[in-house]
């Protein structure tokens, strides 16, 4: 990685998003001259495909959302970034996937990379497990062998890093009532 530059205000921050033209642009919320959510709007106007993480002392939903809504690719706070600021530049630019620290998805009430990557048969699985069915039973109202269902449940279980049921079960909770099923 090369540092290109580095601005100390948004007109600068804006400067050189259009004179250098990086791959990722790293942005505060806080500006002396504006906020960053306005500077964010700015850059896309002038550059559509730039991509811009968020770097910022705040963890309040609303600079999130605002952030996003202008179109950051991700959002990170200051005190996470020494640990997973290269894994979230990494997957913005390498995989082109928005990456969001742990506190941004928290506090932003946006799910986590797992949750979005959920497939339609985990979803199902998911649901039948909160109606509190048995393996055998998800089996049989899906339509499947009960090795499948145990296959799915142990993919699931790993994915959301637990070893028990019972959390998976507060985890599909969580995750179905925000995706409204």
């Amino acid at each position: 990685m090369v540092v290109v530059g580095e601005g100390g205000n948004g007109a600068e921050a804006i400067e050189l998003a259009v004179t250098r033209n990086p791959d990722i642009l790293l942005l505060d919320i806080e500006l002396p001259d504006q906020r960053g959510d306005a500077v964010m709007r700015r850059i896309h106007n002038v550059q559509p495909d730039m991509k811009v993480l968020a770097v910022s002392s705040y963890s309040d939903r609303d600079y999130i959302l605002g952030m996003l809504e202008n179109g950051a690719a991700g959002y990170i706070t200051k005190d996470e970034a020494p640990v997973m600021l290269l894994d979230a530049i990494r997957s913005i630019i390498n995989k082109g996937i928005s990456w969001f620290s742990p506190r941004a998805i928290k506090n932003s009430g946006l799910p986590s990379i797992e949750e979005q990557t959920l497939t339609k048969r985990e979803v199902e699985i998911l649901q039948q497990l909160l109606l509190d069915r048995s393996a055998d039973q998800i089996a049989a109202v899906l339509g499947m062998n009960v090795e499948q269902i145990e296959k799915y449940l142990k993919l699931l279980m790993r994915k959301f890093e637990t070893d028990s049921l019972v959390s998976l079960k507060h985890i599909a909770k969580r995750i179905l009532s925000r995706r409204g099923s």
